[in-house]
């Protein structure tokens, strides 16, 4: 069965499901599920799924029957706005600074120059917010987009828009009120004046892989977190304040590679693939669980390792059964450009992979 990114699924030989959020090879695809991981699975070993909301609603994504939790929040909040859109936590992509951000997803995920895109607005705070969105008219001035409210840790859809459209979001202002439930301070409300070059969208290095967004993305951020004064701050800084909100500039963000951290040398790595090295709380996981995690681990590593041009990457796999090297040597038939061999017996053992990157 054929699937596109999006399908909801469920998994033919064991509970849960997920979303597809990668088609990895014609016979394999990547699931987000509810933990926040992204896993290879067969296509073969995959149930497609009816959809309850409509294709076009970001709602369609996430589904109650996964229990998803978001931190804070209970699940019914997603229920009275549909709007809303959990982000996942992934920390195997890298990290990213808490803030208010604007993220431009391609439709095609292969094709990411081409297509249509999704304009969310991202909320990856512990705060609700409520926000305001101008954009610039070509006339001079500047006309209201969108307003609303996104709850802690999540996005909502501002607008789906063809390349051509990129014009109009040249320039704009976002402006925002946080507001938390339980809060030792309360932030200052924040304005954020943003320039985007519509060039960007047509250099396919530009997008990149976060935490927090399924598929490759350009993030811009709008409001760092750390950057937000509270109230208190304000008033104990000058009676007489003349502007009554700082405006902060937009940045697109350089989210940090994955590989970064097992780099030995400039063009070397060194990757530890063991569960342990991986996730705190495995003890409950079941193999099958365990091996997804390890191999969508092992994927993200070579592709940072690719993009950036290193020369040599080692996979520690360990000895066990011989499964995870296995479906490691099963992935690298796909690449090209790659050769693999056994790594130093002397260093690491008979539990490890060269990957040699040529080119």
């Amino acid at each position: 069965m054929k699937f596109k990114v999006g399908d909801k699924v469920k998994f033919l030989n064991e509970s849960g499901g997920g979303v597809v959020s990668k088609i990895v090879s014609p016979s394999m695809v990547n699931v987000a599920i509810e933990d926040g991981f992204e896993i290879p699975v067969l296509s073969s070993e995959l149930i497609k799924m009816e959809l309850e909301a409509p294709v076009d609603s970001p709602k369609h994504m996430f589904r109650e029957d996964y229990d998803i939790q978001i931190e804070a929040k209970p699940e019914t909040q997603y229920e009275e706005n549909s709007r809303n859109v959990p982000l996942l936590n992934n920390y195997s992509k890298g990290s990213l600074a808490q803030g208010i951000y604007f993220a431009f997803v391609p439709h095609d995920q292969k094709w990411l120059i081409t297509g249509l895109l999704d304009v969310y607005l991202v909320n990856y705070t512990p705060y609700e917010i409520l926000y305001s969105l101008f954009l610039e008219k070509e006339e001079g001035g500047f006309s209201g987009f969108d307003y609303g409210s996104v709850i802690s840790n999540s996005m909502v859809l501002l607008e789906t828009l063809d390349r051509e459209e990129m014009g109009k979001w040249e320039k704009g202002v976002v402006q925002v009120l946080f507001h938390h439930d339980s809060a030792n301070k309360v932030l200052a409300p924040g304005n954020s004046a943003f320039r985007i070059k519509a060039t960007r969208f047509y250099q396919e290095g530009n997008y990149k892989d976060s935490a927090i967004i399924s598929g490759k993305s350009i993030l811009i951020s709008l409001l760092p977190l750390t950057a937000q004064t509270s109230i208190f701050q304000i008033e104990s800084a000058t009676k007489d304040i003349v502007e009554e909100h700082i405006i902060t500039e937009s940045k697109e963000v350089e989210p940090e590679h994955v590989i970064d951290k097992h780099r030995t040398s400039p063009r070397e790595a060194v990757v530890d693939l063991h569960i342990y090295e991986l996730v705190k709380d495995y003890e409950n996981l079941e193999n099958a669980e365990m091996l997804r995690i390890q191999v969508n681990y092992f994927t993200r590593c070579l592709e940072s390792a690719i993009a950036n041009k290193l020369s040599k990457v080692t996979f520690i796999h360990g000895v066990g059964t011989g499964v995870l090297k296995t479906a490691i040597k099963q992935i690298l038939k796909d690449y090209p450009h790659i050769e693999i061999r056994d790594a130093s017996l002397q260093q690491f053992g008979y539990g490890a992979t060269e990957v040699l990157i040529k080119g």
